[in-house]
């Protein structure tokens, strides 16, 4: 005996086929009775709805994260902007005279971590600036 497929029992519960009992063997009238309950639950509408303002709550949400993105990115930025206009200066100093260029280093190594602080500082005003600006609007 065949097994049935998906189509055949469509049919079957459709009502175009008509099933003998003896035909049909215990998992295929197990499987009857599922897909019997499954059209059942489809032809039911859904008792509730999505919300009102489901598409602006995923909107907002993408737009939440592509701007998130966007920061990550203008604070990395800024802050290899940050260790390229060092190493310019320390460059331009090298070419003005190379005793100033290794002065600029000697100071930087003995100044490193208020350096260091300056720069995280630096990008922490311009994060909190963003995120009060993005408050106020």
């Amino acid at each position: 005996m065949k097994k049935l497929n998906d189509e055949e029992i469509q049919r079957l519960l459709e009502g175009e086929i008509k099933p003998s009992d003896e035909l049909l063997s215990v998992d295929e009238k197990e499987s009857l009775d599922q897909y019997r309950f499954l059209f059942e639950k489809l032809k039911e509408e859904p008792k509730e709805g999505l919300p009102y303002g489901f598409a602006s709550n995923v909107k907002r949400q993408v737009q939440r994260q592509l701007n998130r993105k966007r920061d990550v990115r203008f604070y990395l930025i800024a802050f290899v902007a940050l260790i390229l206009c060092f190493g310019a200066f320390y460059q331009a100093l090298l070419v003005v005279n190379e005793d100033a260029g290794a002065e600029f280093i000697a100071a930087f190594y003995k100044f490193k971590w208020v350096m260091f602080l300056g720069s995280a500082i630096f990008i922490g005003i311009l994060y909190l600036d963003q995120r009060l600006v993005k408050e106020g609007s």
